[in-house]
């Protein structure tokens, strides 16, 4: 590949990033960034987005040896939170001004596919938010 035709260029394959990013030059990836902030700035625009996370359960069937919810975990303490709860703190994040919620858990089937369908019904009746589902 030629590499000056490659930093000239607006749009990339993923191939050609993952060839520059191989390359392992400094000044190459630098400017492979910085074109990179361009785009997300053009389609995104410059700007932070904030995400309010209730973690409503930290119980998980997994073992994943990277993550502290996983099962073999005996130190963490272990919690499930009702759907009250779960709506009052959609609620305080909505109060704040933060426009998504993201619903997070461990892989626990104490709450079944309703449940969650319950729930995000319930804070999509009750605020104008996005939400984000994050469940193990």
């Amino acid at each position: 590949m030629n590499l000056n035709y490659l930093l000239n260029k607006d749009e990339f394959t993923k191939e050609e990033i993952v060839y520059l990013l191989e390359l392992g030059n400094y000044d190459d990836t630098k400017i492979l960034n910085q074109k990179a902030q361009k785009i997300r700035e053009k389609y995104c625009g410059n700007e932070i987005h904030l995400r309010g996370i209730i973690e409503f359960s930290n119980y998980c069937k997994q073992d994943c040896t990277y993550c502290g919810l996983r099962k073999s975990n005996k130190v963490v303490k272990r919690y499930r939170m009702s759907k009250v709860e779960i709506l009052e703190a959609a609620k305080a994040i909505y109060d704040s001004g933060i426009k998504t919620i993201v619903l997070q858990s461990g892989e626990d089937f104490h709450y079944s596919g309703n449940d969650i369908a319950e729930v995000i019904s319930e804070i999509k009746k009750l605020f104008y938010v996005a939400i984000t589902l994050s469940l193990g």
